[in-house]
């Protein structure tokens, strides 16, 4: 099963200008199976497009990008609609909320604009985050290809899985990066269960380059 676990939306990642009812077409033209919409520190886009995926019988998970003080993250399985997100929220409140939700947390993009989060952050930061990682996005499609190998030395580093997302913020770059699945599965639950077990690994298409 094909994930692009990076995607963002123009209800809530002001930046983004993709239109929820773009996801799918462009999902399914590049390929995908599902993918993961992870707004900048709102939900509502990706409970919007959860629920379209639902009516359409295609596979839309929801998850968040949090910017914390130990860079940023992407949490899955973590619902508070209610949660409002802020500039640099401290990664340990991120960590205690994601450990109550039993959720998951994933740093994105690790190694864009350097490469040592233990010095921009510092080493306790950036221990507490990756101690508390399940995977790290080791091919990101906003990164160069220098940042993800970068990322996936960090990832080798401390035995951690790896996942693949595109970041898009434009239509035409959805499924730039992905994660391939072991299993098929549809539930929210099973995605979390999936990325703990590791059956996965992160790629692209072989035909692009990014950068």
């Amino acid at each position: 099963m094909i994930i692009d676990m990076h995607v963002h939306t123009s209800i809530s990642s002001p930046c983004s200008m993709i239109d929820i009812k773009e996801l799918i077409p462009w999902a399914r033209k590049a390929g995908l199976d599902g993918l993961c919409v992870t707004d900048h520190e709102e939900s509502l886009g990706a409970q919007l497009a959860y629920e379209m995926g639902l009516k359409e019988g295609f596979p839309i998970f929801r998850g968040i990008e949090v910017y914390t003080d130990a860079g940023d993250v992407l949490l899955f399985g973590v619902h508070d609609d209610s949660r409002r997100w802020h500039w640099r929220t401290p990664i340990a409140e991120v960590v205690e909320l994601v450990r109550e939700a039993g959720g998951i947390i994933i740093p994105a993009h690790p190694c864009r604009g350097s490469d040592d989060m233990h010095s921009l952050y510092g080493n306790e930061l950036a221990e507490l985050l990756l101690d508390s990682s399940v995977a790290v996005e080791t091919y990101n499609g906003g990164s160069s290809p220098e940042n993800n190998q970068l990322a996936e030395r960090l990832r080798e580093r401390y035995g951690l899985f790896g996942i693949g997302g595109s970041d898009a913020h434009f239509q035409m770059q959805i499924g730039r990066c992905f994660t391939v699945f072991d299993k098929i599965f549809k539930g929210e639950d099973e995605l979390i269960g999936e990325l703990k077990a590791g059956s996965y690994y992160a790629s692209r298409p072989s035909s692009i380059e990014l950068g």
